[in-house]
């Protein structure tokens, strides 16, 4: 991903976006000291850019500074462990992913903790995801990519597809085009989607599914075939969809707040309120679709609506491509 110029369009979106009005949270619950927004991930990457976007705004909104805390490790059990260890009372937040709060659970049969555990806040954004091949693979569009899948397969030389992990929502995007396109390739996981688009574009691997923020910036090294989207997304306009390719495949991962389930109504309901107010402003919105982000603004009802249809959808995904996490 080209993270310096993501992070510095929405970090300055941010230094843009103006507080119109007064604090909504001072008709209902208030912040009484500072609240805490955990990141299951390492500084620098789309989900930690967006949070730290977002805690710019909303501090003053709730009455209190919010403080980024990056909590790596385990594919989100460390940061989801130290959520459930504070006081469940809205001052501690996490900004959980596609990845971390519904494939993990679905996969992870060991988990210290059960996914009910959490309850939905307020979405933030989805994220774009494309097809990429390598520069030599003799093919310049989906019809081609299909066809050399097929007869490779029957060949008994599969082409390879690069996730950025086991259990990701890369790995999901690529055994879902299986399914759904008929073809059989060799998943190859690599720890991270820059690892992953770096070996397609080194010719090591053959495909990859990784976000258009991470295959943009390579577009000289790789070919972008198809983006995964039900429509043309608006800054890539030449990239056709899959589904233009008889492939009916979406493939996307969000990224939002979750809280402890036991935290009280009132301050679930004020946050939303205040980061709904946060996502629609035309600078935050202007930034999302500039770095390959697509927005994602619903109450407390849909949030948790959409995230059950999420496990129900990838559960079956995920059940029948045998993907499950060791340890």
């Amino acid at each position: 991903m080209n993270l310096a110029t993501t992070r510095r369009a929405l970090l300055g979106a941010a230094a843009l976006a103006p507080l119109a009005g007064p604090a909504l949270a001072q008709n209902g619950w208030r912040a009484s000291r500072p609240i805490r927004m955990l990141i299951p991930f390492p500084p620098g990457g789309a989900t930690d850019i967006i949070a730290r976007m977002l805690a710019q705004q909303i501090g003053d909104r709730l009455g209190a500074p919010l403080v980024v805390d990056n909590r790596p490790g385990a594919n989100g059990i460390v940061a989801s462990q130290a959520l459930l260890g504070q006081p469940a009372d809205g001052h501690t937040l996490i900004m959980g992913t596609g990845d971390t709060h519904t494939i993990l659970p679905l996969a992870h049969k060991r988990l210290p903790y059960d996914i009910r555990d959490f309850t939905a806040v307020a979405p933030a954004a989805t994220v774009v995801f494309t097809v990429a091949v390598r520069q030599g693979l003799p093919v310049n569009d989906m019809q081609g990519l299909l066809a050399l899948a097929r007869s490779s397969a029957q060949a008994g030389q599969p082409l390879t597809y690069a996730s950025y992990g086991v259990g990701s929502a890369s790995q999901v995007a690529g055994e879902t085009f299986k399914q759904l396109a008929g073809v059989n390739l060799l998943h190859v996981p690599y720890q991270g989607a820059g690892p992953a688009i770096l070996a397609v574009s080194a010719n090591q691997v053959d495909v990859t599914f990784v976000p258009l923020a991470v295959s943009g910036p390579q577009k000289a090294s790789v070919k972008i075939l198809a983006v995964c989207t039900d429509q043309r997304f608006e800054t890539a306009p030449d990239l056709p969809t899959l589904r233009e390719s008889g492939v009916p495949l979406t493939a996307d991962t969000w990224i939002g707040l979750l809280a402890h389930a036991k935290t009280p109504a009132e301050a679930l309901d004020t946050i939303n309120a205040v980061v709904r107010r946060v996502t629609q402003s035309p600078e935050f919105l202007d930034a999302l679709r500039t770095n390959a982000f697509t927005p994602l603004n619903l109450d407390r009802t849909a949030w948790a609506a959409y995230l059950s249809r999420e496990s129900e959808k990838l559960g079956a995904i995920v059940r029948e491509a045998g993907i499950q996490f060791e340890g």
